[in-house]
């Protein structure tokens, strides 16, 4: 075998390395990209879904502290006329035989 030849195919052993270098670095970079845009994504759905659960868990205290009040007011017959009373001034505006019942507009 010539030297001439030897070479030829030492260029050509060159070139397919270089193209299998080439491949492997493209797909080392196209899964280093996809790593990082899953995480980012991950990230935000996380912050997105705490946000709810916060929102949630004062919902729940909200819910919480008004069954405590509705149950102090059903623990005894005095207190559930209160309780009467008060929701149908505040919910169903409604008032005494006597009673006028003014709002304010700003």
């Amino acid at each position: 075998m010539s030297l001439w030849q030897k070479s030829q195919e030492a260029r050509e052993n060159k070139k397919r390395h270089g193209l299998v270098r080439f491949l492997v670095g493209a797909a080392v970079f196209v899964v280093a990209v996809y790593v990082a845009y899953s995480i980012i994504s991950d990230n935000i759905a996380i912050k997105n879904d705490m946000e709810r659960y916060n929102q949630l868990v004062a919902e729940t205290n909200a819910i919480e502290a008004k069954n405590e009040q509705i149950n102090g007011y059903l623990q005894n017959d005095e207190n559930l006329d209160d309780y009467i009373t008060e929701i149908a001034r505040d919910k169903l505006d409604y008032a005494n035989a006597d009673e006028r019942i003014y709002y304010v507009v700003p």
